[in-house]
This record gives C-alpha cells, structure tokens and sequence, in this order.
C-alpha cells in the first residue's frame, strides 16, 4: 500500500521573530531621537549652568551656544568648547574690589570719626570691620549699648551701598569663664552679640536677611595670648566680615 504523502504548511507573512524585531527597533530609534532632542533643546541651560561656576567667569560663542551639544553618529554626546579666565584673573578681579572697598572704608570712617572705634583689615577673600573692647556691650552683655546703636547705624549705612557682598558677623570673647543663668559658657556669650548685631542689621537697617550670617567662637580664635588684661580686651570683639562678591558663600 503506497503512503501518503505528507503537505506541508506554509504559513503566510513574516516570521513572528521578525515583528518582535521589528517593534525592539521602531522603539530604540524613538528613544534615540527623543534623548537627542532634549540635549539640544537644552543648550541655554547648559549655558546658565556653565556661568554659575563661582571659581571663573565664563563664555560661550554664538556658534557654541547654538551647537552646545554636538550628537556624534554613534549617537554618543559631546560637550564644548568652554572659555573661561584663569584662576589668577579671578584672584586679581577679588583683590581690587576688596582694595576699593576698603579705600572707602577708610575714607567714610575718618569722615565720621569712626576710626578709632572700628579697625580694618583685608585678606584676599573678604574685609574685616572689628569693634573693639566695650565699643558695643557692657560686660557679661549682649545688649547694644545706646551709643553703640549710633556707631552701628553709621556702619550699617556705608555697607547697604555694597548690596552684592556678603556680610558674616562673629563674636568672640577672651578666656575668662562666665556662668550666668542667660549665658552659661563664653560660646553662649559671643553667639548672642553677633545675633544682637545681626538683628539690628536687619530690623531697623533694613537689611535682607539672606545676605546676614552669624557665629560665636567663644574664647577659642584670640587675636593674643589671654596672659594680660590688655591682650584679653584685644580678645573680647565683635568683628563683621564683607565677603567679596566674587567669594559669596563660600566663607
């Protein structure tokens, strides 16, 4: 008995592997394009971002920004060219504001007899105002004193003009303990006059408070050694920091 031969089927259309394929690819392609159009869509942020780098200035060229992100054909993203000033031009731009700012400094004191209230000194990153021993508290106080509040007002005024720079106010006190029921050790102490002259600042000089910050370091940054009454008076300061702008935030 002759067998039967067997048909075999032939399905139409492709392969099922293929259309799985096919939807794996269709999806990749979607996902490449759509990463490829947000970097460019997003060459001014990169650019804001670029500038707000505090340690130098920095530009991007017309035909920079409107490339700023370059898409290889291996669909790898590169960055661009930046320019910025080196770290020395950005130390020289901070100098001569400070330079500036202490020349009038100088000159606003001698004009309304300051100068032998409050010293100045300069360092690269920032100018110190310190007011001497007794200027601004009565002892084992942090209550400004009635003169103080002109002397305070007088400074306040020549430091709104400058609204760009930052100002850290710090109390310190020689090593002489204190143990009161307001003020159990000296770091209580130093805190409280720098809030007191913050408070001030802000209150009734109108100062943005965003731009105020306050620390006490008790006995512990003397300017000398705590070994005569003269020294200790040295020690015993409330001293206002003006950040240059160009190091805001970073004091």
């Amino acid at each position: 008995m002759a067998k039967k031969e067997k048909k075999i089927e032939i399905k139409q259309g492709l392969a099922e592997w293929m259309g799985t394929y096919g939807d794996m690819v269709t999806l990749l392609l979607c996902f490449f394009v759509l990463l490829f159009a947000s970097s460019t869509q997003d060459a001014e942020k990169f650019a804001q971002i670029a500038a707000s780098f505090s340690n130098s200035q920095i530009s991007i060229s017309q035909t920079q920004s409107a490339g700023v992100l370059e898409a290889l054909g291996n669909g790898i993203v590169s960055m661009p060219e930046v320019k910025g000033s080196s770290d020395k031009e950005f130390e020289n731009k901070g100098k001569e504001e400070l330079d500036n700012l202490a020349e009038n400094f100088k000159t606003y004191f001698a004009e309304n007899n300051l100068q032998d209230k409050v010293e100045i000194e300069q360092n690269d990153r920032f100018i110190t105002l310190n007011f001497k021993d007794g200027i601004l508290f009565e002892s084992a106080s942090a209550d400004l004193k009635s003169d103080a509040i002109e002397i305070l007002s007088l400074v306040a005024d020549e430091l709104l003009k400058y609204p760009e720079n930052d100002i850290k106010i710090e109390g310190h006190t020689d090593n002489l303990p204190i143990n009161t029921t307001q003020y159990p050790n000296n770091w209580y102490l130093s805190a409280a006059r720098a809030i007191s002259v913050a408070t001030y600042f802000t209150d009734y000089k109108n100062f943005s408070p965003d731009r105020i910050s306050t620390e006490g370091y008790g006995e512990y940054r003397p300017k000398a050694p705590n070994d005569t009454p003269e020294n200790r008076a040295i020690n015993r300061r409330v001293e206002i920091k003006v950040i240059s702008k160009y190091y805001n935030n970073e004091i």
